[in-house]
């Protein structure tokens, strides 16, 4: 590698522990400081990343972090709701290139400082809808541009078990719908399982405390080049995560591990099983994949390579699950995108 490594960064502990490992495998990186303002999250850092102890500086201030360290990278993985402040400070800080958790914040006035301050200091970001560097997605979707199963018109997707959560695990489900569409939504219409039909129109951010919660949903989303996504999440179900991509030539029904693929000999015609595309599924560790993701941002640095999740989609997939809300608290209407800015 002729590049010298980068000097990386983790705010926030908890979930960035993944963030930890994965720059500790990849060799782009070399990861020098994390930050949290608990202590034992700290402590807990070190055994999930499998890291040891000392071998990174530790702070409570992630402005003084910022200040202290010279640092390339940073990650943000704080609560949903803080990750604005972290992610603008970095970024005008001179950081160049942030990997931030989702959902990308829980409101579009944050999303927007977000990215106003990204844009404007060119800094390079990626957010943490893992399912864009699987293998087995990046093929069906390469699968489907090159047009295997003629253009895309349908994308149906399920989430079910206990952890069915419209923002806290469905925001991975409405992106991963995003990824495949490519392009921007103009409606959806939501509808909450039963029991959360009085939930509000603002997330509350509760779902990674208690699943219970954050309501499951069943959203129908139109997007501007005529792709409607239906995602189907519910809790009392077994617990599966699958798509299902059909276009007038064929189909490809895609989870984590596995793909299935049908063709029809003609558009609209009888389906048949077809070759599946090769390649592999999610990693079975936590933090193995994220190593890809962090490895894709050096390159977005050095080579100004795009992101595979980048901010204005998550914004997308955001302003989706909160029209989401909107619609279940007005009888489950139609509501048009973008949402009024306020």
């Amino acid at each position: 590698m002729t590049n010298q490594k980068l000097r990386a960064a983790v705010i926030g502990c908890g979930l960035g522990a993944s963030h930890g490992y994965a720059y500790t495998h990849a060799p782009e990186f070399e990861l020098v400081a994390i930050c949290d303002l608990k202590s034992e999250v700290i402590d807990a850092f070190f055994e999930r990343s499998q890291l040891e102890r000392g071998s990174v500086r530790e702070y409570t201030d992630y402005q003084a972090m910022l200040a202290e360290e010279e640092l390339d990278v940073v990650s943000v993985a704080t609560p949903d709701d803080y990750h604005a402040n972290p992610v603008c400070d970095a970024s005008n800080a001179g950081i160049k290139g942030i990997f931030c958790e989702k959902p990308l914040t829980t409101n579009l006035k944050d999303a927007d400082r977000m990215i106003e301050a990204i844009e404007h200091n060119g800094t390079k970001m990626s957010v943490d809808h893992t399912r864009s560097w699987v293998p087995i997605y990046q093929t069906v979707r390469q699968a489907v541009r090159e047009g295997e199963i003629g253009n895309l018109t349908r994308i149906v997707a399920h989430m079910g078990g206990r952890r069915s959560m419209l923002f806290r695990n469905g925001t991975h489900l409405v992106d991963a719908v995003c990824y495949f569409a490519e392009a921007d939504p103009v409606w959806v219409i939501a509808a909450h399982e039963r029991g959360f039909e009085d939930y509000g129109i603002e997330y509350k951010g509760e779902g990674g405390k208690d699943p219970g919660l954050d309501p499951a949903s069943t959203l129908i989303i139109e997007f501007d080049n005529g792709i409607r996504g239906i995602v189907n999440s519910a809790k009392m179900t077994p617990a599966i995560f699958e798509f299902d991509l059909l276009g007038p030539n064929g189909r490809y029904w895609v989870t984590d591990k596995h793909c299935t693929v049908w063709k029809t000999d003609r558009p609209e015609g009888s389906p048949q099983k077809a070759m599946l595309p090769q390649a592999s599924g999610y990693a079975d560790y936590f933090g193995d994949t994220l190593i890809p993701a962090v490895q894709e941002l050096a390159m977005m640095i050095w080579n100004g390579a795009p992101s595979s999740s980048p901010a204005r989609r998550a914004r997308n997939t955001l302003e989706i699950m909160l029209g989401a809300l909107i619609s279940q608290s007005q009888d489950s209407t139609k509501i048009h995108l973008p949402l009024p800015r306020k």
